[in-house]
């Protein structure tokens, strides 16, 4: 079943293929299974959220206090036979704002007659969890984008940390004005100007370096525990987080810094990543905890295109996980973003705490949250995410004339989702850019 992004609110009708392969069941509705967010929901554990409620407007503005620098290295006061001098602070403060945005969901129609001759059990019930699925994805989707358009800093592998990265909004061609351009992470990722590129992967050095970046240059303070983290890492308590790749994470296995000289001479065996070679459960070096991710940001800086010559994704253009393959009827991983050669490049991140934080959106107005009439037929606004089974549709008759779904022979699902984030401080995240690479299978 494909799927369909960033189309108006217009929905065609669910084909329900080969009813003779189906059970004769009757179909019923189930409550989504809402662990489903917490499964796919990866930043916002991280960072969980901040209220937003009725009548704040679409713009939320956040002011963080600022403590007073430490000033000096060497402290010399005076004797205390002489006049004493005194330090005084001075607080401050920093505005960041926010915009809310909102998205809407749904399904196909369900019609009553395939449905009560033959219908695939549970179907409507798939189809619920599966909406619930994509916008948890979808979410965590935005809070990267927005991570990623905000980003100060940005960490080339092989090169290092550089700074005054462009910051402004971005657009989806990816061309906005100010912003992190198409054009700017194809130049950033090649290199020009006399600096270098990515020439790197995601190795135990470059994390070294990272985690030296953030911690000392950045002074990004580390999590003090973190929402829905397996009991094996015990949370984020004093710990950095580096959100990366399971391919990422496999190689470190045979880093060369970890293998040391031709895979025999010392190396970090011995020292302090035995957990790499002992049920590694993410833990580097004391301060660092790596976590997984699902479906990180793969490009190229060429165009990628198809075997007659047509591109599918514009040089600097994140490539699209999964597609759907109508010749076995199956969605399956994207073989332009799994292959080293169409996608080389990836995003990880470097994450301190108080980067950001994501917004929960609180109910609409009451007004158009709730009803006089009977709520059988009239609905409150729904914008939480919550997905429901309505009958609130137009149908087109064979005559092609258009009314009222009043018969209640048509189902559909749906849902609408507010969106937002909310900077921290800039400077205790960032993306790190790197090569892909696979460990050598030579010698098996």
């Amino acid at each position: 079943m494909p799927s369909y992004y960033d189309k108006p609110g217009v929905f065609g009708n669910a084909v329900v293929e080969d009813v003779n392969r189906f059970a004769q069941l009757p179909f019923y509705l189930v409550m989504n299974e809402v662990d489903q967010f917490a499964r796919w929901n990866e930043f916002d554990q991280i960072y969980g959220d901040i209220p937003w409620e009725t009548n704040q407007g679409n713009i939320m503005v956040g002011v963080t206090p600022q403590r007073s620098p430490v000033g000096r290295s060497f402290f010399l006061p005076n004797p205390i036979t002489t006049a004493s001098n005194k330090d005084i602070y001075q607080i401050s403060q920093s505005k960041e704002s926010a915009v809310i945005y909102a998205h809407k969901y749904g399904s196909f129609v369900f019609n009553f007659l395939p449905s009560f001759t033959a219908f695939w059990d549970k179907y409507i019930q798939f189809a619920s969890n599966d909406i619930v699925r994509q916008i948890a994805i979808s979410n965590n989707q935005f809070i990267e984008t927005q991570m990623w358009f905000n980003a100060t800093n940005v960490f080339i592998c092989g090169v290092g940390l550089t700074q005054g990265a462009p910051t402004a909004p971005g657009n989806a061609a990816l061309s906005a004005a100010g912003s992190k351009t198409l054009a700017w992470l194809n130049a950033t990722t090649i290199g020009v100007g006399g600096v270098a590129g990515v020439t790197s992967n995601l190795s135990i050095r470059n994390l070294y370096r990272a985690i030296m970046n953030l911690q000392d240059d950045m002074g990004a303070p580390s999590f003090n525990g973190s929402k829905n983290m397996p009991k094996d890492n015990e949370g984020l308590k004093g710990r950095y987080l580096v959100f990366l790749s399971s391919e990422d994470f496999f190689n470190f296995t045979f880093d060369p810094d970890v293998l040391g000289v031709n895979g025999v001479n010392g190396g970090l065996r011995s020292i302090n990543l035995d957990l790499i070679f002992n049920d590694f459960k993410g833990s580097l070096f004391g301060t660092l905890t790596c976590k997984i991710k699902k479906y990180p940001i793969r490009y190229n800086t060429a165009n990628v295109n198809d075997l007659a010559g047509n591109v599918l994704w514009a040089a600097g253009t994140p490539i699209d996980p999964e597609i759907f393959d109508p010749t076995d009827q199956k969605w399956k991983p994207n073989p332009y973003y799994t292959s080293l050669i169409s996608a080389p490049y990836t995003i990880s991140w470097m994450l301190g705490a108080d980067y950001c934080k994501t917004i929960k959106v609180g109910p609409p107005p009451k007004e158009f949250a709730t009803t006089s009439m009977s709520a059988l037929k009239f609905y409150g606004m729904k914008w939480n995410g919550e997905v429901r089974l309505s009958d609130q549709l137009l149908i087109t008759n064979s005559d092609g004339t258009i009314e009222l779904n009043d018969y209640g022979e048509n189902l559909q699902l749906k849902s609408k989702l507010t969106h937002g984030l909310l900077m921290g401080e800039r400077r205790y995240a960032f993306p790190l850019l790197s090569k892909r690479v696979r460990p050598a299978i030579t010698g098996i």
